[in-house]
């Protein structure tokens, strides 16, 4: 075993010792082939590709098989220009390059002078001739021309074939080919923007109930691209690779205003908005309130040289929530399991204080039906922006660096409650700061390197977060302020929130973060285009999440009295919960990858890709070894006690690919391509600590702490020291009192 992964560590050696490490960039390539009338090859031929926005030129050279590619190229307008002795200089103009997208430029040299010029203008083929990988660009004009709800451009992702959303968006709503949400892969100018801890992009995000807390403006978007089946350049994700490409500035200043507004002046009322007599202030229509406002600006520092772009989107929005909800009457009607003052009237003297304070924050019903409506408004304040330097510090050297910032406070119903005060709310704040440097030695070897963080800060909370329930006379025993608020209480035959929000709140990610950096290399000799390199990325999240903190009680029929209501009032709950001891964890995780891959043209109709990738994540790792884990041999374990990490690592994780295109009659009209590979994922933090429900809390919270006895009632030993997990109380061992 030793020997094997010695083995595997002078691949990965050897890999990033030729380039440091993987090709995650939104920049494409210009190649192409150099012939003469006769349609030999034509080699030693001088090839410029210049960005006619910026004035930027890049110089390559064809090879002995007449083949020319200029790598590592930004998104934009070019021309080509080709020039070699006893042929006339032939400049192709109209170029358009996509993000991380190839084109083909074929060039048939004429017999001339080199001082005489000829220039062909067009369209590059419709149809890729070299690349087996299937996917679709969007230009900035599409996004910005084609409807886009909430001006979020991955709305636009289902346009691509495979590709699904859930309607409306939402939390983990992007799916690819069957994979799971959580395994596509966003990139922002070659920059990381995937959360290490959720495994989702950092960049637009959710907040509380799927809107996005922060949005990247859609004017900032030069292209952007999404991938499926990708070359060994890809890794750690098997799903889409969604490629944004941010625009730069040019030599032309130029810019952008925009204002958008969407309101309820002329909306009709849905069937959870009617008109209610007498009552003004809840007649009104629903709200619906959306601004949202930005500017843009881009130009030279100096010309051909050194450009600056930016762009700021502020969203300030109010969306009402009109719904039927079922809540104690109010007022006597002579029925203690309907009316909360009939069940109060029949439990005195003997009714729970801490149901009689908790039964304040019940909603005013006038009955005589617990039916009634409620409209709670979404509020959203949301001020992102984001910032692109380029500068051509010659043909050889060339830098970038980009940075985005998003800043939001969101207020939203993410479950029915019967009071405002129990909603939920979001403060979060996104961040992607990344620099890239390009060095072309000469025509024939390139190389790139990034280096790329991501910072994700969100705190999620109800809205009552920061009430002490002991204040207000309801004493649930919580003394840690980060888990103040009601408790959530649930009568059954009412609105599940009876009283109190969302009991999965608090979760604090203050922050989720990924330090990256990656490099790739590119090298033409002969027929073949090789691309090899690999990443170096440690991922890492400062977590809390108390799922019922505040506590949780259930009122059901198994009490003595004869209806949840009045078991409610006399305190005798089904069962309940509540968090104890510390979730507070930092767990971090480092992963490592390398690749190769070689795009042979063997034919001027065939070319063969092929490819190797190696991949290693290994085990998350907790600052004070608060994991544990379940041997069903020894019972808990904990990390620093009877292991050294809570799981083992995988080495074996060689991944090839191979694909092929095929230009059918030479025509360029009708290709043929065909592709196949394995991928490894690199696992979100989220799949070992995340709290999915009261019976599966993680590796974070299986309490080695305790105290355990043998069949006897003697103590015997904890195995660790982890005292933090959710009580569960069960039927009759509780009581408000």
């Amino acid at each position: 075993m030793k020997t094997f992964r010695l083995l595997v560590c002078a691949v990965v050696f050897v890999m990033a010792s030729a380039s440091f490490v993987i090709g995650q960039t939104s920049q494409g390539r210009i190649l192409g082939t150099v012939t003469d009338p006769s349609g030999a090859v034509v080699s030693s031929a001088i090839v410029t590709v210049t960005n006619t926005a910026t004035g930027v030129s890049r110089k390559s050279t064809s090879s002995s098989a007449g083949d020319f590619v200029v790598p590592e190229l930004e998104a934009g307008p070019y021309s080509v220009k080709v020039q070699s002795k006893g042929f006339a200089t032939i400049e192709r103009t109209g170029v358009h390059l996509e993000v991380a997208k190839d084109v083909r430029v074929d060039v048939q040299l004429k017999p001339g002078t080199e001082t005489e010029v000829m220039t062909v203008s067009g369209e590059a083929p419709i149809i890729d001739t070299t690349s087996d990988v299937l996917g679709e660009t969007f230009s900035n004009e599409a996004i910005n021309e084609l409807p886009l709800q909430g001006r979020d451009f991955q709305n636009l992702v289902i346009l691509q074939p495979g590709i699904q959303r859930e309607p409306g968006g939402g939390f983990l709503s992007i799916t690819a080919n069957g994979n799971r949400p959580e395994e596509n892969n966003f990139i922002i100018d070659g920059i990381d923007d995937n959360d290490a801890y959720y495994g989702t992009t950092v960049i637009n995000a959710e907040g509380v109930e799927g809107t996005p807390a922060t949005i990247l403006p859609i004017d900032a978007i030069q292209e952007f691209n999404i991938q499926s089946s990708p070359e060994a350049d890809y890794g750690w994700k098997p799903g889409a690779i969604i490629n944004v490409g941010i625009k730069s500035g040019t030599n032309m200043f130029h810019g952008s205003t925009y204002y958008f507004n969407r309101n309820n002046a002329d909306d009709a009322r849905n069937w959870f908005n009617p008109v209610i007599a007498g009552d003004p202030e809840d007649s009104r229509v629903s709200a619906i309130n959306l601004h949202q406002f930005g500017a843009s600006a881009g130009g030279p520092i100096m010309k051909d040289k050194l450009f600056i772009f930016g762009n700021y989107e502020g969203i300030r929005s109010k969306v009402g929530n009109p719904l039927q909800v079922v809540a104690p009457v109010s007022v006597p009607i002579g029925d203690p399991s309907t009316s909360i003052a009939d069940a109060m009237a029949e439990c005195t003297p003997n009714c729970s204080p801490i149901s009689v304070a908790l039964a304040a924050y019940l909603p005013y019903n006038p009955g005589p039906s617990p039916d009634m409506f409620t409209d709670f408004n979404n509020l959203n304040r949301g001020d992102n922006g984001i910032m692109k330097v380029d500068y051509t510090f010659s043909q050889k050297h060339s830098f970038s660096v980009d940075y985005f910032i998003g800043d939001s406070l969101q207020t939203e119903e993410d479950v029915t409650v019967l009071n405002p005060m129990f909603l939920s709310q979001a403060k979060t704040r996104a961040q992607v700061l990344g620099g890239a440097w390009l060095w072309a030695p000469n025509s024939r070897f390139t190389n790139q390197f990034h280096i790329g963080y991501n910072r994700f800060w969100q705190q999620v909370y109800v809205a009552d977060h920061n009430l002490n329930p002991d204040s207000v006379g309801i004493n649930t025993g919580v003394t840690n302020p980060t888990d103040f608020g009601l408790p959530e209480i649930r009568v059954s035959g009412f609105t599940s929130h009876t009283v109190g929000g969302n009991g999965s709140w608090p979760l604090y990610t203050t922050p989720n973060q990924t330090l990256q950096f990656t490099d790739n290399a590119s090298y033409i000799r002969g027929k073949h285009y090789l691309r090899f390199g690999g990443e170096v990325r440690t991922g890492s999240t400062d977590n809390l999440r108390d799922t019922y903190g505040p506590g949780y009680a259930r009122f059901d029929y198994s009490g003595p009295e004869n209806s949840p209501l009045e078991n409610f009032v006399f305190g005798y709950p089904d069962y309940g919960y509540v968090a104890v001891g510390d979730s507070h964890r930092y767990v971090s995780q480092t992963s490592v990858g390398g690749f190769i891959q070689d795009q042979w043209r063997m034919k001027p109709r065939f070319t063969l890709n092929l490819g190797l990738r190696y991949d290693v994540t290994l085990p998350i790792h907790e600052r004070h070894d608060l994991l544990a884990n379940f041997d069903p041999s020894v019972g808990m374990v904990q990390v620093g006690k009877q292991i050294s990490s809570p799981y083992d690592t995988d080495y074996k994780n060689f991944a090839p690919r191979v694909g092929f295109v095929w230009d059918l009659f030479g025509d360029g009209k009708t290709v043929l391509r065909a592709g196949a590979g394995i991928i490894y994922e690199i696992p979100h933090i989220s799949v070992f600590i995340g709290q999915n429900n009261t019976e599966a809390q993680g590796l974070a919270l299986i309490p080695t702490g305790l105290t355990l006895t043998d069949i006897n009632g003697n103590p015997l030993p904890s195995p660790g020291t982890i005292n933090a997990t959710t009580l569960s109380f069960a039927p009759g061992l509780t009581q408000l009192a």
